[in-house]
């Protein structure tokens, strides 16, 4: 009897003790969409299917903080540059699996180019997956 409580505390522990893979590995789920929404005039919204996103965007961002819409249009490009040329990159994370449809020309929107510029300041901050060399000077 005692050799089978052994045993159940044996697994018990080498279980808890393996290493997580969530731990390791970012979320799958790292998709983007710039999509337009069908209606009179022209509208993007920015869906982003990585959880925890939403949360840590209402609690990081105020409007004391806030920049201009160019400022997020400008960072947003680069961003977008360096993560599609991961995308395509041998040997990149495997997060960069999707490309992102971002065309500088269309003015997207105050709303849509900051939560884009959030996401890529997520990425970078709270996942630890750097996508430009160097940040946005004063950067979140």
């Amino acid at each position: 009897m005692k050799s089978l409580y052994g045993i159940i505390l044996l697994s018990v522990l080498m279980w808890a003790c393996a290493p997580s893979s969530r731990l390791v590995t970012p979320p799958a789920s790292n998709v983007i969409d710039l999509s337009q929404n069908n209606e009179d005039q022209e509208e993007y919204e920015v869906s982003v299917f990585d959880p925890g996103f939403e949360t840590w965007f209402t609690t990081t961002w105020n409007s004391a903080k806030d920049r201009s819409e160019n400022y997020y249009s400008h960072w947003n490009q680069m961003y977008v540059s360096a993560w599609n040329y991961k995308v395509g990159r041998p040997g990149s994370a495997r997060f960069f699996e999707n490309t992102i449809q971002y065309d500088p020309t269309i003015e997207y929107g105050m709303e849509v180019e900051r939560k884009l510029y959030y996401y890529f300041r997520w990425v970078d901050t709270q996942l630890g997956i750097p996508i430009l060399d160097s940040p946005p000077p004063g950067a979140i």
